[in-house]
């Protein structure tokens, strides 16, 4: 593999830390990453707290929306903290 300096030395450091070399590092690393992507996901527990996945996004279902005046909140989240002098 062709790994950027910065990234060697972090994996050098990290495993040091544990007290394995390198390549058990990233070894492990990778292991626990392709079982974590193995992993369904929780569809029943996303329908329940009203989370689902549409078109490769994480949606949040929720009751209308229509009570909510949003021009107020943003007027009021910018009174609240100065969004200009932190440059947003």
């Amino acid at each position: 593999m062709n790994l950027s300096p910065n990234l060697q030395q972090a994996i050098a450091q990290i495993a040091a830390s544990q007290g394995i070399s390198p390549e058990q590092f990233i070894i492990q690393t990778l292991t626990e990453k392709i079982d974590r992507l193995k992993q369904p996901v929780p569809t029943a527990s996303m329908s329940q707290t009203g989370l689902r996945q549409k078109e490769g996004l994480l949606v949040f279902d929720t009751e209308s929306l229509d009570h909510v005046d949003f021009d107020s909140l943003i007027t009021r989240s910018r009174e609240e903290c100065n969004w200009e002098q932190i440059g947003l």
